[in-house]
């Protein structure tokens, strides 16, 4: 059983905007990076979130965006990407389940 992890955030940091897992329109985000300010790798005076994204296109490649450059899905476009891959995952147990029927026929 998986159990679940907290994170806390120090209270001087400002909270990120999106989370773990949250679908947008670049792909799935599946990790977070805070940057204090005046950071000398970012050189930005404000702090800042960036964001690593799985690539909706290509599961392979991960995209390090920062917050203002991700773009939430709406909730239609939510709901339609979610219907798309239930269906798929549905065709894949109908092919899995007729792969076991011929397992246990033979």
């Amino acid at each position: 059983m998986e159990t679940s992890k907290v994170v806390t955030i120090p209270n001087h940091w400002t909270s990120p905007k999106y989370s773990l897992g949250q679908r947008t329109k670049q792909g799935i985000i599946v990790g977070v990076q805070y940057y204090p300010p005046n950071n000398l790798l970012t050189g930005l005076c404000t702090e800042s979130w960036r964001y690593a994204v799985l690539n909706n296109n290509d599961f392979s490649e991960v995209s390090h965006l920062e917050e203002q450059k991700i773009s939430p899905l709406t909730s239609s476009e939510l709901r339609a990407e979610l219907q798309t891959e239930i269906e798929a995952y549905q065709i894949e147990i109908v092919i899995l389940k007729q792969q076991l029927e011929t397992i246990s026929n033979a």
